[in-house]
């Protein structure tokens, strides 16, 4: 029997040790480690850093390829480039040259976009473009004023167009701080308004356009209608507004529209006061809104409908100064292309002369009120039924619109 070896004596500072290695680490131990690690990771990417930065920048300058170095700045890509700029000038307001190279010392773009400063970082890949720079105007102080928009003709025609609206431009006075030198600089343009004188372009159609001026005027502009009526002729009224009101005008306004004619404003009293019964243009702007305004009322107070807009001023007095102040009121004035000189009374022969000498597309001017027109009416008889033996129709002014106009 084999003899049991004897138990070894125990450790003696077994417990000793066991507590040892039971007591958990202290905090500030694991701390440092933890410290000394970050710091470690720290260095490193400072390290990287600092290397990717001591690494020069591959830039593009005016085309070519630049390494730059150093800060890597606009300043170091114009010292590795040997580009040189030059600077602008110092300007005075009227743009002459007050001081040599004072002005922009260079211009320059990175990646499209201006920069001004030299210190200006730079990266690789980045495109730069510089080169001279521009001048700069010198300081100074600046006034305002309005450039008052105007009225602008183009064409012939008998037609007038009113095109567009009114509006002051700007222009700014500048004097320089340094010189003292005025100049002016518009700012912006006036919108003018455009009075467009146009034709009818009626091709092949014997198309005339007899007008009547200054009615109504009790039976006599009853009498231009029968003789229209009776030879299937249309025409265009322009008429007087405080016409309208006396002497059964309204019974007369009624007829016409209701036989196809067109009826039309032209004024309301004939510009009498101010305009000394002929030009609107001798009225004030007030005055002369209110002429247009108060005549197509009175067309509209016997129609019940709203007046045309096509307008014929008194005497044709058709200035500047009365399209900037009724142009917004109408769609056109209509002037003429034949005056039968009927006011004058020359005779039914000489007016009946006059109308036939019409071509395609013209303008008759007549009257059927401001006097007597017998001899208006007779010419009529006379005239109308040599012209339809042409061919010859006669149209309001509203289907002469319906034509090309140039």
């Amino acid at each position: 029997m084999r003899k049991s070896t004897p138990p070894r004596p125990p450790y003696q500072d077994h417990d000793r040790y066991m507590r040892i290695a039971q007591k958990p680490e202290r905090p500030g131990r694991r701390l440092a480690s933890v410290l000394a690690g970050v710091g470690l990771v720290a260095a490193v990417i400072i390290g990287a850093v600092l290397f990717v930065q001591s690494l020069p920048a591959n830039i593009t300058l005016n085309g070519a390829s630049v390494e730059v170095h150093g800060g890597k700045t606009l300043g170091d890509a114009l010292s590795a480039s040997g580009v040189k700029p030059q600077p602008g000038d110092l300007l005075a307001v009227d743009g002459s040259v007050l001081e040599a190279g004072k002005g922009e010392p260079f211009h320059a773009t990175v990646n499209g976009e201006k920069v001004t400063e030299l210190d200006t970082k730079l990266g690789s890949g980045d495109v730069v473009e510089i080169g001279d720079g521009g001048p700069i105007e010198e300081p100074s102080d600046s006034v305002e004023t309005a450039i008052p928009w105007t009225v602008a003709q183009e064409g012939n025609g008998a037609i007038h167009l009113v095109e567009g609206e009114g509006k002051d431009g700007v222009k700014a006075t500048k004097t320089g701080k340094t010189s003292g030198i005025t100049a002016e600089q518009v700012k912006q343009e006036p919108s003018n308004i455009v009075r467009r004188n146009v034709s009818p372009d009626v091709g092949d159609d014997k198309v005339i356009a007899l007008t009547f001026d200054d009615g109504p005027w009790g039976d006599q502009t009853g009498q231009v209608l029968d003789v229209l009526a009776e030879h299937g002729a249309k025409a265009t009224f322009f008429t007087v507004g405080n016409r309208i009101e006396q002497d059964n005008g309204d019974a007369f306004v009624k007829r016409a529209v209701s036989e196809g004619h067109q009826v039309c404003t032209h004024s309301y009293d004939h510009a009498a006061g101010s305009g000394q019964g002929v030009n609107l243009g001798f009225m004030s702007p007030e005055e002369q809104k209110a002429e247009v305004e108060k005549g197509r009322a009175a067309i509209e107070a016997v129609t019940g409908a709203e007046a045309s807009r096509i307008f014929r001023t008194p005497g044709g007095n058709f200035g500047d100064d009365v399209v900037k102040n009724i142009g917004p009121l109408i769609k056109a004035e209509i002037g003429w292309n034949i005056d039968s000189s009927d006011w004058r009374r020359p005779g039914a022969d000489a007016i009946a002369k006059q109308i036939e000498d019409a071509w395609p597309g013209a303008i008759v001017l007549m009257h059927d009120g401001g006097g007597d027109r017998s001899q208006t009416i007779e010419a009529l008889k006379k005239a109308l039924p040599r012209l339809k033996d042409q061919g010859y129709r006669f149209i309001t002014i509203d289907e002469l619109l319906q034509y090309p106009l140039s």
